[in-house]
């Protein structure tokens, strides 16, 4: 067992009483679940008193590109493809400083951004690397050849499998309309986000869904969106903003959700009005970025086993 399935499941078990009936994902039963590459726009709106509801029945929407069989030239923790890798899958490098742009199995490894360099460059904005030597363990970059190097994540066994996501922009799921319910779907690697939400939409709601392992956010609301989630897991996200992050004028709320492991905090909010209740959060680095001028309340909050009201 790996180090960090280890953990997930000492949380599981040191919160199961206050977890009662929200499962934490499960690897058997993703890969019982239908699985698909194919991306989900959902366009189709219902009424307040008459959502449409998609319920996924367990799908799995997974856009990742396996590359762990890639001759990756090793050298210790640091592994560097061939400069061919990107563009054989229709990839580019991607900005530094906001997304992941690898993943070993579940974990994001992140695109740091070399500030110093970049005023040398100014003309190279995100577009400057650190290099091999000066990476922490979970970065990466991109050579000038265009290939990619990483170090190896802290505890990570080398058997993992590597994964790339698809281009900068694509989600799993894209969310184009009002009044519509969407439960049990799991979102995994998109080059975006799992859940996406642009637009003047109203009464979406998202139950029972999980988002996993995307280069950006798991979970994310824009414009005037107005969002209620519920039961949902968010884990294992590359974004710098957050696990969750909900933008713009967007009016949210989370209730019984256990977010953890992602590489910014667990909830990034700098839109109208957010709410999160019911929650667990652990294996955060922060857990709550709060906008200036965005209204948040929260309360039974867990927090690695500690309860904030």
């Amino acid at each position: 067992m790996s180090h960090h399935a280890f953990i997930r499941l000492f949380y599981q078990a040191a919160l199961s009483g206050w977890l009662a009936g929200i499962p934490l994902a499960c690897r058997s039963a993703e890969r019982a679940s239908p699985k698909t590459d194919k991306p989900l726009v959902l366009r189709e709106s219902g009424a307040p008193d008459q959502p449409v509801v998609f319920d996924g029945k367990g799908m799995v929407i997974d856009l990742g590109i396996d590359v762990t069989e890639h001759a990756w030239k090793k050298n210790g923790d640091v592994w560097t493809s061939k400069p061919g890798l990107l563009p054989k899958h229709g990839l580019k490098p991607r900005l530094a400083g906001q997304t992941a742009g690898l993943f070993v199995d579940e974990i994001p490894i992140t695109i740091p951004r070399d500030l110093e360099a970049e005023k040398l460059s100014p003309n190279r904005k995100s577009r400057c690397y650190f290099p091999p030597e000066k990476l922490q363990p979970g970065q990466m970059g991109y050579a000038n050849d265009g290939s990619v190097y990483f170090r190896w994540p802290t505890d990570a066994l080398r058997n993992k499998p590597l994964y790339l996501p698809p281009k900068a922009g694509l989600n799993c799921v894209s969310i184009a309309c009002s009044y519509v319910i969407v439960r049990n779907v799991t979102a995994i690697r998109a080059g975006n986000d799992g859940f996406n939400i642009h637009g003047d939409r109203r009464g979406i709601r998202l139950e029972s869904v999980r988002a996993f392992s995307n280069a950006d956010e798991g979970i994310s609301a824009h414009e005037t969106t107005e969002m209620e989630v519920v039961d949902a897991e968010v884990a294992w996200n590359g974004s710098a903003a957050g696990g969750v992050a909900d933008v713009s004028d967007s009016i949210t709320s989370y209730r019984r959700c256990v977010v953890h492991d992602n590489a910014g905090a667990a909830f990034y909010f700098s839109g109208k009005r957010h709410r999160v209740a019911d929650t667990t959060i652990f294996n955060q680095n922060r857990t709550f970025a709060v906008q200036k001028g965005t209204q948040f309340t929260y309360s039974d909050v867990n927090i690695a086993g500690t309860k904030r009201k």
